[in-house]
């Protein structure tokens, strides 16, 4: 292969990476809206203006963006079509991951989502344990996860490198967490119970810890979903869960305590979105998609029984 060759090769490379950063950057805009001029994405790309305005035509060819040019005042957006700009991003499609929908309050909020993102392509898996989705997020394999703020905060402490884009406000999560113990005659862990602890809960495990402090209990390693069962077959006396679970399955037969608030906060009931550090594209993106008004009107509108859920 000779040298032109080589080069016509790079210069295609280069035109496909800033088409992918440029669709990127157009995702958070509106039609209307005046893009950076020409030397600002130069400065940005660490590319040529040759490169920067052949990028913008592969967009325009394939009807992603149609530019209007307003002399002085800049270019703008005339036409913006989303989907179209998703196919030319490197990532082809926003994908997220929250709790398992085991509760309404997870179903409104999955409603939530999919209604938030209808323009675009998107998808939402379910897993269990903010521990296994946050590192699913750090890893790139999900642009983005749901956990409780404390969850989120807890693992930028450790170390982790996200941070939470969205808040959702008290409640958005789970209405709180509970104790359940099997005996009635109690109202707090007694030495000698055998305790739930889920550790890839970072939400459970806490607050578990802070309930058995100075107390001599054995520790059962179970999933945090597996309580209410655990408790009714013998398996364990004590454990910490969702009380929104509670009162939708009637688990009237259970002896349910309200923790102090010195063992918890809303912190733990608080839902965030958390992405990749310093990711400002998608940043960007969310926080033009996701209105906090409108997801907390719609998990209401689920708890209520006023909307269907879908997810």
């Amino acid at each position: 292969m000779n040298n032109n060759c080589l080069e016509a090769g790079n210069l295609y490379q280069k035109i496909g990476l800033v088409k992918n950063l440029l669709a990127l950057d157009l995702m958070s805009r509106n039609a209307g809206d005046r893009i950076l001029p020409i030397s600002e994405y130069q400065n940005k790309f660490g590319v040529s203006r040759g490169t920067i305005q052949n990028a913008f035509a592969c967009l325009k060819e394939c009807n992603a963006v149609t530019l209007e040019n307003h002399g002085h005042q800049g270019t703008c957006i005339k036409e913006i079509d989303y989907k179209k700009l998703q196919e030319n991003c490197m990532r082809k499609e926003i994908l997220g991951i929250m709790p398992l929908p085991y509760s309404v309050t997870y179903e409104g909020f999955a409603t939530a989502m999919y209604i938030q993102f209808a323009p675009l392509n998107f998808n939402m898996a379910y897993a269990r344990g903010a521990v296994g989705r946050i590192e699913l997020v750090e890893s790139g394999t999900y642009q983005f996860a749901v956990c409780s703020q404390y969850a989120a905060e807890q693992s930028i402490r450790e170390g982790k490198q996200i941070e939470a884009a969205i808040n959702f406000g008290p409640g958005s999560f789970l209405s709180r967490h509970v104790l359940l113990l099997a005996d009635s005659r109690y109202d707090s862990i007694q030495d000698g119970m055998r305790v739930a602890y889920d550790s890839s809960s970072i939400d459970q495990s806490c607050i578990t810890r802070n309930i058995i402090h100075g107390k001599k209990v054995t520790l059962v390693p179970i999933r945090a979903q597996q309580t209410v069962n655990a408790l009714m077959d013998g398996i364990i006396d004590a454990g910490v869960w969702n009380y929104d679970d509670i009162q939708e399955h009637k688990h009237e037969q259970l002896n349910v305590v309200f923790l102090d608030e010195s063992d918890y906060n809303n912190l733990f009931s608080t839902a965030v979105m958390v992405i990749r550090k310093e990711d400002e594209y998608l940043k960007a993106l969310l926080e033009k998609y996701v209105s906090v008004p409108k997801v907390v009107e719609i998990i209401r509108e689920v708890r209520e029984k006023r909307r269907e859920p879908y997810f």
